[in-house]
C-alpha cells in the first residue's frame, strides 16, 4: 500500500472515528447538558444545515482556488476541532459546551464530502489511491471507536468523548497534512481545467435541471424520503438502544455492527458491480434498508435489534449505487449538477430525519419513531422503483 493511501487511510479512520465518538454519542452528551430530544434535533439539524450551505460556499472557493485551499481547509479544521475537544474537556458552562459542540458536528459533516474530492483530484493527477481502502479504513475506525466509546463513557462519563476527539483530532491534522504532502510528490499530471465544464453545467442549470431530467428528480425525492427514514436509526441510536435495554455501552455494539457491515460492500463494489445493472443495485439497496428499519421497529430485543444492524450494507450500497446510477442516466456536460443535487437531496433527508425525530420520540416515543422510519422508506423506495431506469 502506497504513502499516499495510508496517509488518506489514516484521514477517513479518524474523521469517522471522531464521527462515532462525538456525533454517534451526541444525544448522551446534550442530554447531560438538560436538553430535550426535540431541542437535541434542532440542534443537530442547524449544525447539518451549516454544513450544507458550507459544502456550497467552500464547493466554489475550492473550484477557483484550487488544491492548496483544499489543504488549508482541513488543517485549519483539524486545528480548530483539536482546541474544541481540549476546552470541552475542561468543562465549560452549558451554553458554550453546547457551542463548541455545534462546531465540532459542523466539521464532522463538513470533512467527508471534501475527503471525497481530494481523493479525486490526486487519482486525476495520476496519483494511485485506493480510495475503497481509505473508505474502509472509515467504517472500520467508526466501528472500532463506537464500541471502546461506549464503554469508556460507561467508566468515565461524557469527559471521555472530548479526550479521544483531542487525540483523534490530532492524527487528522497530522495525517492530513502527510497526505497532501505525498501526493504532491506523486504526480504525474495536472488535472484538465473544468472552467469550460462549469459554464455548461450552469448554463443548463437556467434552463432548469428539472424540466430537463424529470425523472431522476424524482429519483432524487425518493432518496431524500430514503435517507430520512434510514437516518433516524444512526441520528437517535441513544434513544432507540435504550428503549430495547441497552445502555452507552450498547450503542458502541450496535453502531459498530452496522460501521463493519458496511465495510465488504465498500471494498468489494468495484468488483461486483457489473454483476447487476446500476438501478438494480439502487433498488436492491433500498429494499435492504426497508428490511432493515422493519426488523428493527419489530425487534422486542436488544439481541434482535443488533441482527437488524447487519443489513446496514444495504446503506453502503445505496451510497456508492447512487453515484454509479447518476453517472449512468446523466450526461457528462451535467454530471457536476446531478451529483451535486444528490448530495443535497441526502443532506436534505438528514436534516428531514433530525428535525422530525426528537419531536417524534417526545411526543409518541420510539416505536413511533421507527414506524416512521418504515412509512418513509416505503415511500422514498416506491418513488424509486418506479421512477428509476437504465440508460447506458
Amino acid at each position: 500500500m502506497s504513502k499516499v493511501t495510508i496517509s488518506y487511510s489514516l484521514m477517513q479512520g479518524s474523521e469517522w472515528a471522531l464521527d462515532s465518538c462525538l456525533y454517534c454519542y451526541s444525544s448522551v452528551f446534550l442530554l447531560s447538558c438538560g436538553l430535550s430530544n426535540t431541542f437535541i434535533g434542532i440542534i443537530l439539524g442547524f449544525a447539518i444545515t451549516l454544513s450544507f450551505l458550507g459544502q456550497i460556499f467552500f464547493g466554489e472557493l475550492f473550484n477557483t482556488r484550487g488544491q492548496s485551499a483544499l489543504k488549508c481547509f482541513f488543517e485549519i479544521g483539524g486545528f480548530i476541532l483539536l482546541v474544541c475537544n481540549f476546552l470541552l474537556l475542561l468543562g465549560l458552562p452549558n451554553w458554550l459546551s453546547i457551542l463548541l459542540f455545534i462546531v465540532c458536528c459542523l466539521y464532522i459533516q463538513l470533512f467527508p464530502a471534501f475527503m471525497n474530492s481530494a481523493a479525486m483530484y490526486e487519482i486525476q493527477c495520476g496519483v494511485h489511491i485506493n480510495y475503497g481502502a481509505g473508505r474502509g479504513s472509515g467504517s472500520l475506525g467508526y466501528g472500532i471507536c463506537t464500541v471502546l466509546m461506549g464503554q469508556l463513557i460507561l467508566i468515565y462519563g461524557t469527559p471521555s468523548m472530548f479526550l479521544c476527539g483531542l487525540l483523534l483530532s490530532l492524527l487528522f491534522f497530522v495525517s492530513s497534512r502527510s497526505f497532501f504532502c505525498s501526493s504532491r510528490k506523486e504526480r504525474t499530471s495536472e488535472p484538465v481545467d473544468s472552467s469550460a465544464a462549469l459554464t455548461r453545467s450552469s448554463n443548463g442549470l437556467r434552463v432548469s435541471f428539472v424540466k430537463k431530467y424529470p425523472r431522476y428528480t424524482i429519483v432524487l425525492l425518493g432518496a431524500a424520503l430514503v435517507m430520512a427514514g434510514h437516518t433516524y436509526m444512526s441520528n437517535f441510536i441513544y434513544q432507540i438502544v435504550s428503549s430495547k435495554g441497552g445502555n452507552e455501552a450498547s450503542v458502541g455494539i450496535a453502531s459498530a455492527i452496522a460501521a463493519c457491515c458496511e465495510i465488504p460492500i465498500l471494498f468489494l463494489f468495484e468488483r461486483i458491480k457489473h454483476r447487476l445493472r446500476c438501478d438494480s443495485w439502487l433498488k436492491l439497496a433500498c429494499l435492504l434498508m426497508t428490511f432493515k428499519m422493519l426488523l428493527a421497529f419489530l425487534a422486542s430485543t436488544l439481541f434482535l435489534l443488533n441482527l437488524s444492524e447487519i443489513l446496514q450494507l444495504g446503506y453502503a450500497l445505496f451510497m456508492v449505487s447512487s453515484v454509479y446510477y447518476t453517472s449512468s442516466v446523466i450526461p457528462k456536460e451535467d454530471t457536476i449538477n446531478s451529483q451535486a443535487y444528490l448530495n443535497a437531496a441526502s443532506t436534505l433527508g438528514v436534516l428531514l430525519s433530525l428535525l422530525s425525530g426528537g419531536l417524534i420520540i417526545d411526543h409518541r416515543g420510539v416505536p413511533a419513531l421507527l414506524f416512521t422510519g418504515v412509512l418513509l422508506l416505503c415511500a422514498g423506495s416506491g418513488i424509486i422503483f418506479t421512477a428509476a431506469h437504465y440508460s447506458k
